[in-house]
């Protein structure tokens, strides 16, 4: 028994940090966890950090270094291939470009457990590409018809990082949930820090997720 969970979306979306969590999560109840990280624009693989916590959960990270370059699909080696037909918990690191959905549609043709595959959309209303439908319908699209894979839902993910209040996660979710609806797909998580878990579970219930910061955004690297 296994799943394969994909993590699309734009930059700053946070997918990143939620297909870390996640598998950090699976990580806990079971072996032969995976993490792929296909982003090629901001790939995590060259964190150190991460990927000393990652093995220390027992988590398999597979991502572009060394001799693997995603820039040439057919170079593609075997190893993950053969990732993508065992029975293990994959998660995906998707991006929410050409070339990281391109990657994606050149695997998906090894894929033969589509029943125990879901392919989230995670939106941060605060960045580009997610503050407007056109951006998300765009984005979307984009994935589906380069990755060759159907969205089965959305997870809504509204921060600004730092300076994310509760007003912040309530205004935010509200935009993504007309998001959703217009495309007619489901909310299936709210992603949140520890900080404001207490306050919101009432108000969200079984959607919200606690989520810990693994990495930190580019733009305060140097603050």
């Amino acid at each position: 028994m296994g799943k394969i969970a994909v993590f699309a979306g734009g930059l700053g979306s946070g997918k990143s940090e939620l297909a870390i969590n996640f598998a950090l999560e699976e990580a806990k109840r079971a072996a032969g966890v995976v993490l792929a990280d296909l982003d090629m624009v901001n790939p995590f693989f060259a964190s150190r950090d991460v990927g000393q916590v990652l093995e220390r959960a027992g988590i398999k990270l597979f991502g572009p270094g060394g001799d693997l370059s995603f820039g040439d699909v057919p170079s593609i080696p075997a190893e993950i291939i053969a990732l993508i037909q065992q029975e293990n918990y994959l998660f995906i690191d998707l991006g929410g470009d050409e070339v990281g959905s391109l990657v994606m549609g050149y695997l998906s043709r090894f894929i033969k457990r589509w029943e125990e595959m879901e392919v989230f959309l995670v939106l941060n209303p605060y960045r580009p590409f997610s503050s407007e439908l056109a951006g998300v319908s765009k984005v979307k699209q984009l994935i589906e018809l380069a990755a060759r894979v159907r969205i089965t839902g959305i997870i809504s993910n509204p921060n600004l990082v730092e300076e994310t209040n509760l007003k912040t996660i309530i205004e935010g979710h509200r935009q993504v949930q007309e998001f959703a609806d217009f495309l007619q797909l489901p909310v299936k998580f709210l992603c949140v820090e520890e900080r404001f878990w207490d306050q919101l579970l009432p108000r969200y219930g079984s959607i919200l997720k606690k989520l810990t910061l693994h990495l930190r955004p580019t733009w305060l690297q140097d603050t």
